[in-house]
């Protein structure tokens, strides 16, 4: 894949990626103000973010097809950073409670680490394979 290729598909994934983020977060405040436990409020938070962030980027970011096979790809992968957010930010919350604002730098991390693991996923397999066929 060519550079500037590349940072084209880098700066839509993260402008979608902010988008999708709003929405997570929001979910996520939205949640723990209602006394939902906080492993379950990110999970929470992570599909509504991670549904909006799929179809954000099938359209704009990767061109996919939303085809069967995509989403199911998709799905897998979101699972996959799913877990991973769920695991870094219950560790960081246990791990770190005297910290300021842990609950903002626990979502902020998990956040990051999948949103990592999920481009570099969804890049060389869940829409490189539609792009191949």
């Amino acid at each position: 894949m060519e550079l500037p290729a590349l940072t084209k598909k880098v700066g839509a994934f993260t402008l979608v990626g902010v988008v999708g983020a709003c929405f997570d977060f929001g979910t996520r405040t939205l949640l723990l103000n209602l006394g939902v436990l906080g492993f379950v409020a990110r999970a929470c938070s992570y599909i509504v973010g991670s549904t909006v962030a799929y179809y954000l980027n099938s359209f704009f970011t990767f061109q996919g097809d939303r085809s069967n096979a995509e989403k199911a790809r998709a799905a897998v992968v979101y699972t996959v950073c799913f877990l991973a957010a769920v695991l870094v930010d219950a560790l960081m919350r246990l791990s770190a409670t005297e910290m300021p604002h842990i609950l903002f730098w626990s979502w902020f991390v998990s956040q990051a680490v999948a949103t990592v693991l999920n481009f570099v996923l969804q890049n060389t397999w869940v829409f490189r394979a539609q792009s191949a066929a």
